[in-house]
């Protein structure tokens, strides 16, 4: 999804609307296509790497209850390809 944004250069003045995710290239405060204020800047955005964590650990979950050997130990859930 971000990827049509990407920018060869990373740079603080760039970032993206949390809400839109329109691209944004200067430091206003609000979206320049919403208004919303929930932008994100970082000065080295096209480096970040982002995961997804299930914080309920409902997968986890199901895995100790279908499998009693795991009970007591730390459990990570992980799938795709």
């Amino acid at each position: 999804m971000f990827a049509a944004m990407a920018a060869p250069v990373n740079n603080p003045d760039h970032g993206f609307c949390r809400d839109c995710l329109t691209f944004q290239r200067s430091q206003a405060r609000r979206c320049e296509r919403c208004g919303s204020p929930r932008l994100v800047r970082h000065p080295e955005l096209y480096r970040l790497h982002l995961a997804h964590i299930d914080c309920d650990a409902f997968y986890a979950a199901i895995e100790k209850r279908d499998n009693p050997a795991l009970k007591d130990k730390p459990l990570i859930i992980g799938g795709g390809k």
